[in-house]
């Protein structure tokens, strides 16, 4: 997999830099995932309207995995849709938007433990169950907001390549 860096499509009267100094490094940025105690998902309902709701998970190896779901709403608009959501968190001035596709999984073994330990680092909880829901992020947009030069500076847009 390759990740590409670039600054995303923002409207010139925003002030966003045009070249690569102040743009995030994806390390920080999946550091700032992987941290992350709530993840807002949206999803969008058979009737074209948005969901959005709050959920616990965990940063992986760059994917995101959301334990259970099962007959929530959420669930239901990934399965009766084409999986494509949005996440986003608010981590210590960082903001992150992930675009990508949810795909109903089973894991075992080593990547089993490695998600219930990025649970348990975060949360009063270690899921013991198999099934989650994998993100596969297709583009992250991120940048701080913790001063207006970094708001201005910062804004970078990271491409997945499969």
């Amino acid at each position: 997999m390759k990740i590409t860096r670039r600054r995303p499509g923002i409207p010139e009267s925003y002030g966003v830099a045009s070249g690569e100094e102040g743009m995030l490094l994806w390390d920080d940025v999946s550091a700032a995932l992987a941290a992350a105690s709530v993840y807002w998902v949206s999803t969008v309902g058979q009737d074209g309207g948005p969901h959005l709701i709050p959920l616990w998970g965990a940063w992986v190896q760059d994917l995101a995995f959301i334990e259970g779901g099962d007959d929530t709403r959420w669930a239901r608009n990934l399965t009766d849709g084409d999986g494509r959501l949005h996440v986003g968190i608010d981590h210590e001035g960082m903001q992150v938007m992930v675009r990508g596709v949810a795909s109903a999984v089973t894991v075992a073994g080593a990547m089993q433990t490695v998600i219930a330990d990025g649970y348990e680092d975060k949360y009063p909880y270690r899921p013991e169950g198999s099934r989650f829901w994998r993100i596969t992020p297709e583009h992250v947009l991120a940048w701080k907001t913790d001063t207006i030069e970094a708001f201005g500076s910062s804004p970078t847009q990271f491409v997945f390549l499969r």
